[in-house]
């Protein structure tokens, strides 16, 4: 199957900066490998959101004392905040 695509500058570039780096043979292994990527993405979020949050609200209804308060978060958030804000 034959696809044309439209590129811009600054993707043309990113495709000559990749077959510079000699990692990549053309400029049809470089877009190839945007939608495998792509892919790879996909089945990591997908894994995250099946497995490791499903997971972690598990391990938090089990181990509650591992909880952080919202407000205990927020504090800490802030005195970081500040401590930069006077270092600056």
């Amino acid at each position: 199957m034959t696809i044309s695509l439209k590129l811009d500058d600054s993707d043309r570039e990113r495709i000559e900066r990749q077959l510079a780096s000699g990692r990549l043979r053309d400029a049809s292994a470089v877009v190839s490998a945007g939608p495998e990527l792509l892919e790879e993405l996909d089945t990591a979020r997908d894994h995250w959101l099946e497995a490791e949050i499903p997971a972690r609200f598990a391990d938090a209804e089990m181990n509650p004392e591992k909880l952080i308060s919202g407000e205990d978060v927020f504090a800490h958030l802030e005195m970081r905040h500040c401590s930069r804000e006077s270092g600056r």
